[in-house]
């Protein structure tokens, strides 16, 4: 059994902490607010400042903080801020504990549909996924055992903007090819808890795996099946072009790791 130390309690957070009672883990939750879940022990804290004592041996510690919105600051103060505190207060600790870093596959900065893998060059264009990458590498030379865990688009119940995309009822065209990859919300967590119970039974985890569906698909792909799903007749037409790349998820799979939602025709089904 685990003793999983959880840093943040959102969404995905949250998911994480059920699936890992289902599994008969014990979970403590550090989170700004006082709201908990049942099962989980509370302990409410800013994670950006010092941490307190723990009175229990943690054995994996799960970084699933949200940035407070989309600035460089908070992502800063989200992966860099709050790993130098986890950082100190792992050193603090009797017993080494996993490190467990809820990243995402914007790391990888190809953008010309090719494959990426957990070995591809992470080479972001971005200043908020230059920071996660910074975080990831904080994490990989600090001397700790520790997995950096890529998830793609986490959809799922308030996760809708592709649902929000397709009833605005514009015909999507693409001028090249634009793949999305997305995973839905409950497989990222139970992936997550996966991972973490192999790791529990003696199997010695990877340094990455991207957490992601079995399909990429085309953005507009994507929008035609949910305009039929939910009967609506474009009334227009969007020329859309932007780069991209397909993300693989055969890493997690060769863990023996089973999908729920395989594809987002199963996932969007679901939510319909």
């Amino acid at each position: 059994m685990a003793a999983i130390l959880l840093v943040g309690l959102g969404d995905l957070g949250t998911a994480i902490a059920a699936e890992a009672l289902l599994s008969g883990n014990s979970v403590t939750a550090m989170r700004r607010q006082a709201k908990g879940r049942p099962g989980v022990r509370l302990l409410q804290h800013d994670a950006s400042t010092p941490w307190p004592a723990i009175d229990e041996v943690i054995t994996d510690v799960v970084l699933c903080v949200a940035p407070d919105n989309s600035s460089d600051e908070a992502y800063q103060q989200a992966y860099l801020t709050i790993g130098q505190q986890a950082y100190h207060w792992l050193k603090q600790q009797p017993f080494a504990a996993h490190v467990w870093l809820v990243s995402s596959t914007s790391v990888y900065g190809q953008h010309q549909g090719e494959w990426v893998t957990e070995d591809s060059s992470r080479l972001p264009a971005r200043s908020t996924a230059k920071i996660l990458v910074a975080a990831e590498d904080f994490w990989l030379q600090c001397g700790y055992a520790c997995t950096m865990l890529r998830p793609a688009g986490i959809y799922g119940p308030g996760r809708e903007m592709m649902l929000r995309v397709a009833k605005a009822g514009q015909h999507i065209v693409e001028t090249q090819p634009v793949y999305t990859n997305r995973i839905e919300i409950s497989d990222c967590a139970r992936a997550i808890v996966h991972l973490i119970n192999r790791r529990q039974q003696g199997v010695c985890p990877e340094q990455a795996y991207n957490l992601s569906d079995l399909n990429p698909a085309r953005y507009s792909d994507v929008i035609h099946f949910l305009q039929q799903q939910l009967h609506i007749n474009p009334s227009s037409v969007q020329q859309l072009s932007r780069d991209s790349k397909r993300v693989s998820a055969k890493r997690l799979a060769q863990t023996g790791f089973s999908w729920h939602y395989p594809d987002y025709q199963a996932g969007y089904l679901a939510m319909l």
